[in-house]
């Protein structure tokens, strides 16, 4: 099962590869049919317009096998996990030594020759496989220590002997095969190959679209590669046209829409229930194929190396030859000597070819019709083979996303839908939010802490609370979706303002505001100007705080936040854990908190029923280990009478929860506030 997620996953990789090609193939599209109109620019007196489309293509289709092993390479080093520059960089090298596709000669001249997509594919395959594989052993990375180095520098320079190997690997294997390829036994088949002289015009015209099909269907250029083999096996010199006969007739009854006959697949497509990517190429495939251009589909389907579109590929333009040549046989038209351009639409080719037939004319579209019936069942097929991963992620649901996120990773569908559901979600929350805001006021509620065993009031924690425009008093359901939108920092900073603000307030009246408790996030922590002004604000109005980071975030975040958590430490704040015991705990980040306070999430506060004697078990355990180490311990949660008992029986130092106070308005909690001492 999981092989064959395997496989289905290279092919994404390699479909999503040659979709990266399209916006050069599109460029390329749009040149050639621009060299079509340049005798409209020397009518209007625009010189030097002349834009040869040959030599375009020519051009774009040589430089194409690099430009796929250069997206490979970037992909599957993602996959991999590799540096992608590094490995596409060294992707290329490989790829120009192996295929010889650019080269220097012993005179710094350069040398070049023509590589196939599928030498580019199995290069990049092997190269990043062989990076990951040499990667794999800790003993050739230069950098074995993580401490002190950057994760970037330290995966790129450990990419050097792993790539050093890997291009030593492609030389020795780049030579074996070239022995090979220059064998006798080679030499001998060659010399066998039989001129096509002999062969009828119908036999060259069969063996001409069969060559062009076969290498199409392989990444090669199809008509460039025929027009090659038969220049070179008749001794036609090159820039002269070749010895194929029935030129006129391939172009507009065995090319309709481009090679394989693809004319027809962008309106089955856009005319049935096709998934939107298959939409999207269609449409912009369309206008293209009008004009017998059909790269757009090869590419963004793709038709290349796609083991589904084998078959109709080769037998729709053997199909509509067969059709052609027999209504040509019947006598109902015949194709004129004067060649009709490749680029003719169809229907306007078929009348032009067949000097006005409108026998010409139909048969065509009966060619047309008979493509649409081959196509037809091989899109489906696709379509049902991209269709795969949404149908997994709806018959296995969210619970199932663990086992199967690494070989679902890939599938694009997926991927599409789970971002689109979530920019729906959260436009749809941001909406919400943002009705509640508006006419709202951001401020601040007071939870209190009490000494476990004296129940005294000792402190508070600050929490944000929304007072909506009719004056409800909203609890903090906003803040997740405002973190998801990277507003984390922005809240924070208001909770800081917010606070400032209060205490100044309640200095005023003459109390002694006892210490509170702010709750930061990474991002806040992790900037260390908005620290350092926090700490310079603080000095200025003589509070000192508890300063509550969750333990998943210090753990995770150690050595970026040690120097904040000094910084804070020795400005006079304190530093608690939040929700200990939440899922992330590991006992042995104890030792590695610098903190002064750790609080007890409230499961282990209320254990599960039937379980109390167990649950304080654990519950003392983790208090009593937490006051070996140093730490204060705080439950949080606390909500009944029973609850309340247990923990005290546990040994915490101090409790928070709703059955001592709740959240209290700044104007409620002052009454809990110590009276100063009077002189």
């Amino acid at each position: 099962m999981l092989r064959d997620f395997t496989k289905f996953r290279l092919f994404l990789i390699i479909r999503e590869a040659f979709t990266s090609l399209l916006p050069i193939v599109l460029a390329m599209n749009i040149l050639v049919l621009l060299s079509n109109f340049t005798p409209i620019f020397d009518f209007l007196g625009i010189k030097n317009a002349l834009i040869n489309a040959a030599e375009i293509n020519r051009l774009y289709f040589f430089l194409i096998p690099l430009f796929l092993n250069l997206s490979l390479s970037s992909l599957l080093a993602k996959e991999q996990e590799l540096d992608q520059i590094g490995t596409m960089l060294i992707g290329m090298v490989c790829f120009f030594r192996a295929s010889g596709f650019l080269g220097i000669n012993a005179t710094s001249e350069l040398t070049s020759s023509n590589a196939s997509i599928v030498v580019s594919l199995l290069l990049s395959f092997i190269t990043v496989r062989g990076l990951s594989f040499f990667s794999s052993f800790r003993a050739l990375r230069l950098f074995k220590s993580s401490k002190n180095i950057s994760p970037k520098l330290r995966k790129t320079v450990n990419l050097a002997v792993p790539s050093l190997l890997t291009i030593l690997s492609i030389e020795v294997l780049s030579q074996v095969i070239y022995l090979c390829l220059h064998s006798s036994a080679i030499a001998a088949i060659a010399d066998w190959l039989p001129r096509l002289h002999n062969l009828s015009d119908i036999q060259q015209l069969i063996l001409y679209k069969t060559v062009s099909l076969s290498t199409w269907i392989l990444g090669f250029h199809g008509e460039h590669t025929s027009e090659g083999i038969f220049q070179l096996l008749q001794d036609i010199p090159v820039g002269q046209s070749t010895g194929v006969k029935f030129k006129t007739f391939h172009d507009v009854f065995m090319n309709i829409g481009g090679s394989g006959s693809t004319f027809v697949i962008p309106f089955l497509i856009l005319f049935t229930h096709q998934n939107q990517h298959f939409k999207s190429i269609a449409r912009l495939g369309l206008f293209f194929s009008l004009v017998n251009v059909n790269e757009i589909l090869l590419f963004g389907l793709p038709i290349i190396l796609n083991p589904v579109f084998f078959l109709p590929f080769f037998l729709a333009p053997f199909v509509n030859m067969a059709i052609a040549l027999g209504a040509i046989n019947l006598g109902l038209f015949d194709i004129a000597l004067t060649p009709t351009h490749w680029m003719s639409p169809p229907i306007y080719s078929a009348y032009v070819a067949s000097d006005g037939s409108i026998f010409a004319v139909i048969i065509q579209l009966l060619c047309i019709a008979a493509d649409a019936l081959i196509y037809w069942p091989f899109l489906v097929l696709v379509n049902r083979q991209y269709k795969v991963p949404s149908s997994l992620v709806s018959y296995l649901k969210k619970d199932a996303y663990g086992f199967f996120s690494e070989e679902l990773n890939h599938y694009e569908e997926r991927v599409f839908i789970e971002d689109q559901n979530s920019r729906l979600t959260q436009i749809n929350t941001a909406e919400k939010i943002l009705k509640q805001f508006r006419g709202g006021t951001l401020l601040l509620h007071f939870q209190p802490k009490f000494d476990a065993q004296t129940l005294n009031f000792i402190g508070m924690e600050a929490l944000l609370r929304l007072k909506d425009k009719n004056g409800n008093t909203l609890q903090p359901s906003f803040l997740p979706a405002l973190y998801q939108q990277g507003l984390s920092k922005a809240i924070d900073s208001k909770v800081i303002d917010l606070v400032f603000e209060q205490t100044a307030k309640w200095k005023q009246l003459g109390v002694c505001v006892p210490i509170i408790s702010i709750n930061f996030d990474k991002d806040f922590l992790l900037d260390k100007q908005a620290v350092q002004r926090f700490i310079t604000r603080a000095k200025a109005h003589k509070l000192h705080f508890y300063i509550e980071i969750t333990e998943h975030t210090y753990t995770i975040q150690l050595d970026a936040l040690a120097s904040v958590i000094a910084e804070l430490r020795y400005a006079g704040h304190k530093i608690a854990i939040d929700d200990f015991g939440a899922g992330y705990s590991c006992l042995t980040s104890l030792l590695t908190l610098d903190a002064d306070e750790i609080k007890l999430d409230r499961n282990l506060v209320m254990p599960p029923q039937g379980e109390l004697e167990r649950g304080q078990i654990l519950l003392k355990s983790s208090i009593d280990l937490c006051h070996d180490l140093g730490f204060c311990v705080v439950a949080e949660g606390v909500e009944t009478e029973a609850q309340l008992h247990f923990v005290q029986a546990c040994g915490v130092d101090i409790i928070q929860g709703f059955y001592l106070g709740k959240p209290m308005h700044p104007d409620d909690i002052v009454h809990l506030f110590p009276q100063p001492v009077e002189a």
